[in-house]
């Protein structure tokens, strides 16, 4: 496994206890910290003071103009100021009653922060007098209110008479003319405002930490459903300059720069929000059209941000809102098609309710923006909190389903693995089928010719010659047969050994007899003799080992035939020792060794080494079979030593194959 590999699934095990946290704080915080608007009680215009309304197509009227023509063409309105994205400059006026006060200033706070002009007048409804002048926006270069906070605030003092005071607002903007303004107590603005940053400093945070961790995910897992994730960033940083966390923080230029970041950000968000429920129930895949008509309407907003120097930012955004509005339309319906197809299964529905919910809400937030519904403050927190909760769910499932994808790519290796070595299987076993013709043919052919001459034979030492050769092919008829058999036996299931006490000089006797019967070569035993069967002085070994004794002579057999094959002649050397409560086995020769790159292959059945010393076909079975036997007693058979002048190898099997073979 690489590095990048590794380190991906070290995130993806990092991200599922992290996106839990994540959610459970999400769920607790939901609970501690409740929207700040629940916590104090202002006076807010529309719902709790009604006011008259007038546009000014022309914006060129004067104060003392629009008065008479807001008495005289104004309209009643008790909710709030909605107008979409209008060039146009819109009159307000009120009355604001005196016991509104409570004998203490109100302080007015304006809302949103995306409003270029705002100019409030007022004045005693007992005077006929001048109006007091106040003035905020985003554009006008002057101090934002009477109080350092996210929002204008500006400070009205007590009326001097019962009636109260006259308001008229005039309001200019070329974002989205929505206009929210609450009449605070003092005391009850500062708790407010306690609550409001602490809530918005734990949400911020939440959303700050899960977009970081999600962009981590990405350039890691190159997964595009966490790339949807990591650009949440943008609705969330375009929450933040709404909530006047931009400004607040960069003194100075910070509000003109707000300013323009969100005409920015507004582009580019609505196609940021449907993203990621496009992602998240494979669009792409499903409804190919469909995902291409979204990828080019979020393509349209790059050169539609061209709109804000050019003056004609309404008109785009109106554009934009409107295909992305038939977008999520279209996927709405998509959903609700799949949720009846497939009978509300769970699993997909699971998967989908969350991106519904969030591209619902956001809908209705692009209708607010456009002027055509309402505002209402209910769905502005329930898309907050969908934000971030969906957000977690979404990334949960892009790491289970990046998850679920690594462990079908190695799945898939595995397999292409096994095909590819059962495809060399059977290609070695149709050469096997070969390897066995021929190499019964040879010894059965010495015997059929050793048997013909036999018949002619006068003299006692060539028949006694012609008999040798006969004993040879056919212990090598043997050696050949029991390999067939001990293959097929060892692949079995439920391999028996047949455990009996044996004497390892015996065997190894046995073993060499092959040695004998090659002309080139020579045999060197060195036996310990406390491998011997007689009962030790310290009683360690008072009974022989326990093995199957017919199996480790043909294992012992198969390697003392390979060092005969592979060397062109000179002594081989076999080596029996007793080492604690095991006992090993070497045989070692002076050949021309195994090439490094064919190691890993020689125990590996059907495989074989190509010999300019030996020109015979082997089965490729017999290291193999050795190993498989040492192996079903609890040993090992290994090349303890591999040069140009000669191999090793060496068994170790335990005195009592009961304690670890299989049987």
């Amino acid at each position: 496994m690489t590095r990048g590999r590794r380190g991906a699934w070290h995130a993806l095990f990092a991200m599922r206890y992290v996106w839990r946290s994540l959610l459970f704080c999400t769920l607790m915080g939901g609970a501690l910290l409740t929207p700040p608007s629940a916590v104090a009680a202002p006076l807010w215009l529309g719902s709790d003071i009604p006011y008259r309304v007038w546009s000014d197509p022309k914006g060129r009227l004067s104060l003392r103009e629009a008065v008479p023509e807001i008495a005289r063409h104004g309209t009643l309105a008790r909710e709030v100021l909605s107008r979409g994205y209008t060039r146009e400059v819109v009159w307000l006026r009120f009355t604001l009653a005196a016991d509104a006060f409570d004998g203490a200033p109100l302080w007015l706070e304006i809302k949103p922060n995306f409003l270029d002009d705002i100019r409030v007048y007022y004045r005693p409804l007992s005077e006929d007098g001048s109006w007091r002048q106040r003035r905020v926006g985003d554009t006008f270069a002057a101090p934002r209110g009477d109080l350092d906070y996210r929002f204008p605030i500006l400070k009205m003092p007590p009326p001097p008479s019962a009636l109260g005071y006259e308001v008229v607002m005039r309001v200019a903007t070329t974002s989205s003319l929505l206009l929210r303004i609450g009449f605070w107590q003092p005391e009850d603005f500062t708790a407010h405002a306690t609550r409001s940053s602490a809530y918005y400093a734990f949400y911020f945070g939440l959303a700050g930490l899960s977009t970081l961790l999600a962009l981590v995910l990405a350039i890691l897992l190159r997964n595009r459903l966490l790339w949807s994730v990591a650009f949440m960033a943008i609705p969330y940083a375009m929450m933040a300059s709404i909530e006047g966390f931009v400004a607040w923080s960069l003194p100075g230029a910070g509000i003109l720069f707000q300013h323009y970041l969100i005409s920015v950000l507004a582009l580019l968000m609505s196609a940021s929000l449907l993203w990621m429920p496009v992602e998240a129930i494979a669009l792409r895949e499903r409804v190919p059209w469909l995902y291409r008509l979204f990828v080019g309407a979020c393509c349209l907003s790059l050169p539609l941000m061209l709109s804000i120097p050019l003056g004609f930012y309404s008109q785009a955004i109106r554009l934009q809102t409107t295909l992305h509005f038939g977008i999520g339309l279209l996927f709405l319906i998509y959903c609700l098609r799949v949720w009846i197809k497939e009978r509300f299964r769970t699993l997909s529905f699971a998967l989908s309710v969350g991106p519904f919910v969030v591209t619902a809400l956001t809908l209705y937030g692009l209708l607010v923006l456009a002027g055509w519904v309402p505002f209402k403050i209910v769905f502005y927190r329930a898309w907050q909190y969908s934000l971030v909760i969906n957000m977690l769910l979404v990334m949960g499932v892009a790491v289970y389903q990046v998850r679920q994808q690594y462990r079908e790519a190695r799945e898939k290796k595995l397999l292409a693995r096994d095909l590819r070595i059962e495809r060399e299987a059977s290609f070695n076993q149709r050469q096997f089928m070969g390897m066995v013709a021929h190499e019964f043919r040879t010894p059965l052919a010495v015997i059929a010719g050793c048997l013909e001459n036999l018949r002619h034979a006068t003299d006692l030492a060539q028949a006694r010659q012609r008999y040798a050769r006969i004993e040879r092919a056919n212990d090598r008829l043997v050696q050949l047969t029991d390999n067939c058999l001990v293959d097929a036996r060892l692949d079995a299931e439920n391999l028996h050994l047949d455990l009996r006490p044996a004497d390892l000089l015996e065997i190894v006797h046995s073993a060499v007899a092959l040695i004998h019967f090659s002309d080139n070569h020579a045999c060197q035993l060195d036996l310990d003799r406390s491998a011997r069967v007689e009962a030790q002085a310290d009683g360690l070994y008072d009974e022989p080992p326990w093995i199957d004794a017919a199996l480790m002579r043909i294992a012992l057999s198969n390697v003392i035939d390979n060092a005969v094959k592979y060397s062109a002649g000179g002594i081989i050397r076999v080596e029996c020792r007793r080492v604690g409560t095991s006992f090993t086995l070497a045989v070692e020769d002076h050949g021309e060794g195994i090439p490094a790159d064919r190691v890993d292959i020689i125990f590996e059945r059907y495989r074989r080494v190509d010999s300019a010393i030996d020109t015979r076909r082997g089965f490729g079975l017999g290291l193999h079979v050795s190993r498989q036997i040492a192996r079903a007693h609890g040993g090992e058979l290994v090349l303890a030593r591999n040069t140009a002048s000669g191999c090793r190898f060496v068994f170790t099997i335990p005195w009592n194959a009961t304690k670890g073979g299989r049987a």
